[in-house]
């Protein structure tokens, strides 16, 4: 009899316990179910997640090719201007505008002598704007000074001022002898020893000579 009461009473003590620590470990002992109340859920289980949406913009850069630059090249060619330095005259290089034709160049010899060239000693004999026109005709230029010239350019002067347009020009191809005039009326000039030609004589570079200095000749 004592053995069989004992598993009995064994497990009898057995479930007494295991329900004790069901009931302490908060295990419900009810299978029904129980609406949860809202203010009882904790905040972070309540809080809406906003969906952030990430638009990739893409920046095109449209590089524009450089504006096409046209180079135009002028055509020039070198001249020699005869300028005064002490009693002699020396030729100084020009570039002028190719061809380049006997009214430009007399208008170069004209404009005097440049900044440089005077610094280094250099002047003109031949004022402005008394170059009044040249024409050339079978190797022959015609020079028509104006009236003023033998008035403002005297003695010494004015044989250096004609020998500065005799040897620039008889320097250019196609000229090879000037004739002198004023109001279209042929004109005496003085040759480079100071005598004088007849109105309308013929001039050339020879006659003028005497004034290049040593190691120039025409």
């Amino acid at each position: 009899m004592n053995t069989v009461r004992r598993p009995r009473i064994l497990v009898a003590v057995l479930s007494a316990v295991v329900s004790m620590v069901a009931i302490g470990c908060g295990v419900p002992t009810t299978s029904s179910s129980r609406p949860i109340d809202p203010n009882a859920i904790p905040g972070q289980f309540t809080e809406t997640t906003a969906a952030t949406t990430t638009t990739s913009s893409t920046t095109t850069t449209v590089v524009e090719p450089p504006p096409s630059t046209t180079t135009t090249t002028l055509p020039v060619e070198e001249v020699q201007l005869y300028f005064v330095s002490g009693s002699r005259l020396v030729p100084i290089s020009r570039l002028l505008l190719s061809p380049a034709s006997a009214p430009q160049v007399l208008a170069a010899l004209s404009e005097g002598i440049p900044d440089i060239d005077e610094a280094a000693g250099l002047r003109s004999a031949l004022p402005p704007a008394l170059v009044v026109d040249v024409a050339v005709e079978r190797g022959v230029a015609t020079v028509d000074l104006d009236p003023a010239f033998t008035l403002i350019v005297t003695g010494p002067e004015q044989r250096l001022a004609v020998a500065q347009i005799v040897l620039t020009l008889t320097r250019r191809a196609g000229i090879g002898q000037i004739v002198f005039s004023s109001d279209s009326e042929p004109i005496a000039v003085p040759r480079g020893r100071g005598d004088l030609t007849g109105p309308g004589e013929l001039v050339a570079c020879d006659d003028y000579d005497n004034l290049l200095p040593g190691g120039f000749s025409c």
